[in-house]
């Protein structure tokens, strides 16, 4: 963000005005944006329930450059939208429609269904868990094919494919649902997952190399910190770090090496073990590839006092990289919107002839920075060490336009007088034209590359070889550092919300497939859906799992029966 320094843009004090909704009765209301204090605050009145006010930023220098931009590129990016599946028949309009209504500006690009709220964790700010609902939600394998195939079958089909909970991997089933995914089309397959399926003494190796041979690529682990009194300050279990650990060497025993952490990030809680979860990556990076914090969201109603304690932001959680990196991971250099990468993703997907996968959402919703590995030290450095990204992203958006153009106007030089014998001549120079922009990309993004080796060799892999494979192996002796902060009642800003690209699949008793963003979903949707879809709560599923250790509640059945000392057998005879 060192590009703003010395322009008028950032001399002036950030305002926008917006929509939201009351975090009381979730109507929606006008809301401003506000620079104060050199942070950015959220400001709305309800007309029944007052005032409220909420930090979006601890940082105004950051938040104005996620939302700088010139007549050239800006971190805005739109993208290609679906059709709507359903009319706004609701006449307040977003976010009450979902979904898909008419309004929403982006496509999924990973879609997510959550397989069950049965948890083997007890989690204080869980938002989907059958102890607290009472109630099971669990959609059978037919409910899930009808929603892989609602997300496969539009026009603009969803790449990536995530199960979330509850935790996804006490289903018995789960190996069949992965393979499903991946008949379906799906080409990354992903469980948000604690990591219970994959940590049981008892044939957890076994269970891991199955789910993986099924088609499972990659594991949204949640984590914490590195310290065993974090995980029971956050999920209330004592000595949770070995059960985290068992992930990690199973998921290397098996192969299965694409292994992202998430870490929910509470003020207070476990801000302090950023740079301890970071190094915990470095350490483990034949199998980790990234980390994703994510600062708490605060679904449900809390007292102003309390929301401003633990509310913490993406700034405050950068600020804390850079200050337990000792400035390596610098808030000034490192760190880009997700947006920022849309153009050149588009001319690596259509280089290398694989399904795009569009970061068309808003510039709030997460920022990132890639670690590499340094040659010459042998440490991890950012990866904007060796260039620097607007010139990347302002070279991508010119090449882009020019690949638009080119694809606007087809070859069809034989087959004008050749007729179906020229379309193959003319597919053959569109495939001598593409290997010679995969060459003019490559060497024009060699003149902003300080450090070319490492960064060049991973680019022409994924262009020359053009799969999915090589896109996927980039990611490898890398680490991708990442924030992602989801939107509550109180700082719901419906600007981001019709651009959210991360939707939920949910089937209905009617036979629909709902397809609902995921900040509405768990503050305004989830809810009523669930009461429409819910089962009966019995007290096997209840008791199933002892939350207090994370494992399985084995039913005590005694040897000998008390009925007058009778053995069991012999009763049952």
């Amino acid at each position: 963000m060192y590009h703003l320094d010395g322009t008028e843009y950032l001399k002036e004090k950030y305002y926008r005005k917006t929509e939201s909704i009351c975090p009381e009765c979730l109507q929606k209301i006008p809301a401003e944006l506000i620079e104060k204090n050199d942070e950015i605050w959220m400001e709305k009145t309800c007309p029944e329930h007052g005032f409220f006010k909420d930090k979006i930023s601890s940082s105004a220098k950051y938040y104005k450059w996620t939302h700088y931009g010139t007549s050239e590129w800006n971190f805005e990016k739109n993208g290609d939208a679906n059709p709507p599946d359903i009319p706004c028949s609701d006449p307040r309009g977003c976010p009450y429609n979902c979904g898909l209504c008419t309004e929403h500006l982006s496509t999924c690009s990973l879609a997510l269904i959550d397989l069950t709220n049965r948890c083997n964790f007890n989690c204080n700010f869980c938002f989907a868990n059958v102890q607290k609902a009472g109630y099971l939600v669990e959609p059978t394998l037919e409910e899930i094919e009808k929603i892989m195939d609602h997300f496969r079958n539009k026009p603009i089909p969803a790449v990536s494919i995530m199960f979330s909970g509850g935790e996804p991997t006490v289903r018995k089933d789960f190996a069949q649902i992965c393979k499903m995914a991946k008949d379906k089309g799906f080409k990354e397959v992903i469980a948000a997952t604690n990591g219970y399926g994959f940590q049981k003494k008892k044939g957890g190796l076994e269970w891991t190399k199955e789910v993986y041979e099924a088609g499972l690529d990659t594991l949204y682990l949640q984590f914490d910190g590195v310290n065993n009194v974090t995980y029971e300050k956050t999920r209330g279990i004592k000595n949770l770090m070995d059960y985290k650990m068992r992930v990690i060497e199973n998921c290397r025993k098996a192969g299965l090496s694409s292994v992202n952490l998430v870490a929910t990030i509470v003020n207070g809680v476990n801000d302090k073990e950023i740079g301890n979860i970071i190094q915990f990556c470095i350490d483990n990076i034949d199998v980790v590839r990234g980390i994703t914090f994510q600062p708490v969201s605060l679904c449900g109603r809390i007292a102003a006092e309390e929301l401003q304690e633990l509310r913490i932001t993406n700034a405050d959680v950068i600020k804390e990289i850079e200050k337990q990196t000792n400035g390596k991971i610098n808030i000034e250099t490192a760190w880009y919107p997700l947006t920022s990468i849309v153009e050149f993703g588009r001319i690596i997907a259509y280089l290398a002839d694989v399904d795009a996968i569009e970061f068309t959402c808003h510039p709030d919703c997460g920022f990132a920075t890639y670690m590499v590995i340094d040659p010459t030290t042998n440490e991890m450095v950012p990866i904007t060490d060796y260039l620097d990204p607007l010139e990347i992203i302002d070279f991508s958006n010119k090449f882009w336009k020019k690949i638009k153009h080119k694809e606007e106007k087809p070859i069809e030089f034989f087959s004008n007088f050749l007729g179906d014998f020229g379309k193959t001549l003319d597919k053959g120079l569109e495939f001598l034209d593409k290997t010679q922009l995969k060459a003019r990309f490559l060497l024009g993004m060699l003149q902003y590359i300080n450090k070319p080796g490492k960064l060049m060799e991973m680019f022409s892999r994924v262009l020359i070889n053009g799969d999915w494979e090589s896109i996927s192996s980039f990611t490898h002796g890398t680490l991708l550092i990442s924030s992602m902060h989801f939107q509550d009642a109180y700082n719901m800003d419906l600007e981001r919300t019709k651009r959210c690209i991360v939707h939920f699949g949910v089937a209905m008793p009617d036979g629909t497939v709902k397809e609902i963003p995921f900040c509405t979903h768990n503050t305004l949707h989830r809810p009523d859906i669930e009461k429409q879809i819910a089962k009966k709560l019995t007290d096997k599923v209840k008791n199933e799992f002892d939350t207090g250790t994370g494992q399985l509640s084995l039913e005590a059945e005694p040897d000998i029966m008390r009925n007058g000392g009778l053995e069991k057998d012999k009763l049952e005879k």
